[in-house]
C-alpha cells in the first residue's frame, strides 16, 4: 500500500497509529453507531482505533494546528475535514466515537464548560445519597421495566453528532492527566525554593510550563518535528485540575500559587500580599524587557550613524549619535530601576524567610514547653526518682553481698565433711613428686654445659686433627711439585743459559711463604665457619 492511499494524518511520521491496510480502512470509515448491536466486537475495534486516532492527532497537533489545544477537543466540521481520507470522504461514526468516549467510566472526554464550572473534582467519590439511594432506586426501576423492553436504543449517528457535535468543545481526560504527571515530575527534579518562585500569573505561568507540561506517556509517539507547547486555554484547563483535582497549587484566576508537598490549598489562600509580589515582579519583567528594546534601538542608532556618515551627511549622523546617547542614559536608568525591583524581590523572599523561621521557633518553642510542662519532668519528682533508685541499687547490692556470703559458708560447710589427714597425705606426696621431678631438671641443667661443652671441644680436635692431616698431605704434594720444578728449572738453565732469572732463591722463598700464609688463612677460615654451624646446631638441639 502506497503513501498515497492513505489519509493526511496517518502520512505523518510518526503516524498517530499503525496504518491499516486499504479494505480496513474503508470499514473503518464506514462504520456506524448501528455496529453495537449487529457487530459488537468489530465496532469495539473501529471505536478503539478512532479513538487513539483522535487522542494522538489531538496531542501531536495536527488537529489544531502547532499553536492550537493540545487537551481540549472541538467537535466539529473542522475536525471531520483533519480526518478525511485521500478521496475526500469524511468517517460516518465520528458521532459514536464521542459518545463512547464520553459515557465510557471514567469518561475520555467531558464538556469544556462543565469542566471549568465544577467546583467538586472530577474523581470525588459519589455522595451517600446517591449511593444509598439514587443507585437502588434507579436499578429496582430498572427491574419493573415498565415500558416493556430491556433492549438497548441506539440512535443514528445524525442524531449523536447533532448532540456532541456543531463546535462543542471537550477536555481530553487522559491527556490532561499526562500533562498533570509531567508538571509534578518537573516540581520533583526543580523544586520551588523562595516564595517568589512559587508565584505567577497566567502569562508567566504559560511561559514557564507551557511546553514542560505537554501530554506524554510511554504509549505516546515522538511528536514530529515543529513547536509544541500547550495554549492558553490548556493552560486554564491544566490549571483548575492542579487546584481542584490535586491540590498542587492554589489559583483565583489571575494567580497561582505552586504550594510545598505539606501545605494545605485551603490553608494558603491568595492574598493581597501574593498580588503585591505579581505586581512586582511584572514590573521587573516589563522593565527588563524595555531594557532590551532599548539595547536594539542604540545598536540601530549606532548602525544608522555609520550609514549616514558614510554618505557624507555629517548633521543627520550626528543627530542619530545624539539620539543613541538619550538612549544609553535611559537604558542606565532603566537597568537601575530593574536593579533596585530585584532587591526588593530578594527583600520579600528574605522577610517571608524569616517569617517561616519565627513560626518555626514558635512551634518548637510551644513544644518544648509542653513537653517539659509533664509532671515526670518536675524537680520535686526528678529528686524523688533518683533518690529511690539509689535506695534501689543499695538494696540490690546488699542482696548480692548476701549471696555471696551465704555461698561461702554452704561450701565450708561442705569441706567440714572431707577427710583432712587424707588431703594431708595426698598433699605430702604432691609436694615430694614436684621435688624429684625439680632435682632432676637441675641436675639435667647442671649437667647439659658441661656435655656440650665436651661435646664441643672433641668436635674441635676432631676438625683440628683432620685440617692438620690434609696440611701435611698438602705440604707433602707441594714439594713434590717444588723438586720438580726446581729439576725443570734445572734443566732449562743448563739448555738456555740462562740461570739468573730461575735460581733467585729470594724470590722462590717469598712466593713458597706467601702461598703458605693464604693456606693457612684458607684454613681458619673454614675451621671457624664449621665452629659456628656447629653450636648453632647444639644451640638448637
Amino acid at each position: 500500500m502506497s503513501s498515497s492511499d492513505l489519509p493526511p494524518f496517518l502520512r505523518t511520521i510518526p503516524p498517530p497509529t499503525a496504518p491499516p491496510s486499504i479494505a480496513r480502512l474503508q470499514a473503518l470509515y464506514a462504520s456506524t453507531s448501528s455496529q453495537r448491536t449487529t457487530n459488537p466486537t468489530g465496532y469495539k475495534a473501529n471505536y478503539q482505533w478512532w479513538s487513539s486516532v483522535i487522542e494522538e492527532t489531538l496531542r501531536t497537533g495536527w488537529l489544531n494546528g502547532e499553536e492550537g489545544d493540545r487537551l481540549i477537543l472541538k467537535v466539529d466540521d473542522s475536525m471531520l475535514s483533519k480526518l478525511e481520507d485521500n478521496l475526500g470522504r469524511r468517517p460516518k461514526g465520528i458521532g459514536g466515537v464521542i459518545d463512547g468516549m464520553i459515557n465510557t467510566t471514567p469518561p475520555t472526554l467531558y464538556l469544556l464548560s462543565t469542566y471549568l464550572s465544577s467546583l467538586t473534582p472530577l474523581h470525588a467519590p459519589p455522595s451517600l445519597t446517591s449511593r444509598f439511594i439514587g443507585k437502588p432506586l434507579w436499578w429496582a426501576v430498572s427491574q419493573l421495566n415498565p415500558f416493556g423492553s430491556s433492549s438497548e436504543t441506539i440512535e443514528k449517528e445524525d442524531v449523536l453528532w447533532s448532540r456532541y457535535g456543531k463546535g462543542k468543545e471537550y477536555v481530553h481526560i487522559p491527556l490532561l492527566e499526562q500533562s498533570a504527571s509531567a508538571f509534578i515530575a518537573h516540581l520533583s527534579k526543580n523544586p520551588i525554593l523562595s516564595y517568589t518562585d512559587a508565584l505567577f500569573d497566567m502569562d508567566t505561568f504559560s511561559e514557564g510550563y507551557g511546553e514542560i507540561c505537554l501530554p506524554s506517556s510511554s504509549s505516546s509517539k515522538k511528536l514530529p518535528a515543529g513547536i509544541h507547547k500547550l495554549s492558553n486555554k490548556d493552560i486554564e484547563v491544566l490549571i483548575k485540575w492542579l487546584n481542584r483535582d490535586c491540590g498542587l497549587i492554589v489559583s483565583d484566576g489571575k494567580i497561582i500559587k505552586i504550594l510545598e508537598a505539606d501545605q494545605i490549598p485551603t490553608d494558603h489562600p491568595i492574598t493581597e500580599a501574593d498580588k503585591g509580589v505579581i505586581s512586582v515582579i511584572n514590573a521587573q519583567r516589563k522593565v527588563e524587557k524595555q531594557i532590551i528594546g532599548i539595547e536594539e534601538q542604540i545598536n540601530q542608532s549606532q548602525e544608522k550613524a555609520k550609514k549616514q556618515l558614510a554618505k557624507g551627511q555629517k548633521t543627520t549622523a550626528l543627530s542619530y549619535l545624539r539620539s543613541k546617547k538619550q538612549l544609553e542614559d535611559l537604558l542606565a536608568k532603566r537597568i537601575s530601576s530593574s536593579e533596585q525591583l530585584g532587591t526588593v524581590i530578594r527583600s520579600i523572599d528574605q522577610a517571608k524567610g524569616d517569617v517561616e523561621i519565627m513560626s518555626a521557633y514558635e512551634t518548637s518553642t510551644i513544644t518544648l514547653k509542653s513537653i517539659l510542662s509533664n509532671p515526670s519532668l518536675s524537680i520535686e519528682k526528678i529528686e524523688n526518682t533518683t533518690n529511690l533508685l539509689a535506695e534501689v541499687i543499695a538494696d540490690q547490692e546488699e542482696i548480692d553481698q548476701a549471696i555471696k556470703i551465704g555461698g561461702e559458708l554452704s561450701m565450708n560447710e561442705k569441706r567440714i565433711e572431707i577427710d583432712e589427714e587424707e588431703l594431708v597425705s595426698e598433699l605430702a606426696e604432691l609436694v615430694k613428686e614436684e621435688k624429684v621431678l625439680q632435682d632432676k631438671v637441675k641436675e639435667q641443667e647442671k649437667a647439659e654445659p658441661d656435655k656440650r661443652k665436651k661435646e664441643k671441644q672433641d668436635l674441635i680436635e676432631q676438625i683440628k686433627r683432620k685440617e692438620e692431616k690434609e696440611r701435611e698431605k698438602q705440604e707433602t704434594e707441594e714439594m713434590k711439585n717444588q723438586a720438580k720444578v726446581n729439576n725443570l728449572s734445572s734443566l732449562t738453565s743448563q739448555n738456555t743459559g740462562e740461570l739468573n732469572k730461575f735460581n733467585d732463591d729470594e724470590e722462590w722463598e717469598r712466593r713458597y711463604q706467601d702461598a703458605q700464609i693464604r693456606k693457612e688463612a684458607e684454613i681458619q677460615r673454614s675451621l671457624d665457619e664449621r665452629l659456628r654451624k656447629e653450636e648453632k646446631r647444639i644451640a638448637a638441639d
